[in-house]
């Protein structure tokens, strides 16, 4: 229980009545693509849930797709969702809804005595629209609406978000930034990203930057994919915004922020499994599939 409150705090930190600025975790996915890679990956247009990071990621191998994914998180924390895309011409339309149920929680009264328990959770519908203005340039525009709810109390905000991808070179480099704008008590982000191609293996890796106010390592995620002409993918990654979760936890602590999955491949199905560490805190751990109608 005590984990469970530690972890609760740490995503509902941000939305107390407390007055001044936080970063808040309010890009939590259920995709283990997102978790697989330490949630970088900001100019990777191969994962389609990454329209969720950068609205101007258009995948290029598909006409339409439906995904269903869940996240096991620390603290009996259940994160569910279901997305879906369409590709007509040069435009991508995505749509999804993501709901993160904290579980039931013990309530006290004014006197300190135990009383009836309560639920928390939050739900957020998603839309994105992608536009490719050519092969070496794409926009995009995403709108969140996000709904918290703890017993009988609740807050609605919305979420924006602005991108734009750089293709230099076909096959090649990919740049991307992407600008979030949080309500007035939220710090805005504005998040660089570049994706290259390894020469010798079938490797992409990607490097995300996160700024919010001040430059720091632990705004640096980094990330890779291994594809191939197997069925199976890898993913890897390391989040250095997680390495500051001591809970002097023997050992764990060290691995906070590392991450790894892996993505199955069966006709027009894609299986996925993922794991991301919060050190002390435990693992998060995905699991989805994913349906594509090909090109």
């Amino acid at each position: 229980m005590h984990k469970k409150i530690l972890y609760l705090f740490v995503l509902w930190g941000c939305f107390s009545t407390v007055q001044g600025k936080a970063a808040p975790e309010v890009d939590i996915l259920a995709s283990p693509d997102y978790w697989g890679m330490a949630r970088s990956g900001g100019a990777m247009c191969d994962l389609p849930d990454h329209v969720w990071i950068n609205p101007s990621l258009i995948p290029d191998t598909f006409h339409y797709s439906l995904s269903a994914h869940l996240a096991l998180m620390p603290g009996d924390i259940r994160v569910s969702q279901i997305t879906g895309r369409y590709s007509l011409h040069s435009h991508v339309l995505s749509g999804g809804i993501n709901y993160e149920n904290y579980g039931e929680f013990e309530g006290f009264n004014a006197d300190g005595f135990s009383e009836d328990a309560f639920h928390a959770g939050r739900t957020q519908i998603f839309a994105a629209w992608s536009y490719g203005l050519s092969s070496k340039l794409q926009v995009g525009f995403s709108y969140r609406y996000v709904s918290d709810k703890i017993a009988t109390s609740q807050e609605n905000f919305s979420v924006v978000t602005y991108g734009i991808t750089l293709v230099p070179i076909k096959g090649k480099t990919r740049l991307s930034f992407a600008f979030t704008n949080y309500p007035e008590n939220i710090d805005d982000e504005a998040r660089f990203s570049i994706t290259h191609p390894l020469r010798y293996l079938p490797v992409y890796v990607n490097v995300d930057y996160r700024y919010r106010g001040k430059h720091a390592l632990e705004n640096l995620t980094l990330g890779g994919y291994y594809l191939s002409d197997l069925p199976f993918e890898f993913l890897a990654g390391i989040d250095f915004r997680r390495g500051d979760l001591q809970t002097n936890a023997l050992g764990q602590d060290y691995i906070a922020g590392l991450a790894i999955g892996s993505r199955y491949r069966y006709k027009s199905l894609i299986f996925q499994l993922s794991a991301f560490s919060y050190g002390g805190l435990g693992t998060v751990t995905t699991f989805g599939v994913n349906y594509y109608h090909g090109s």
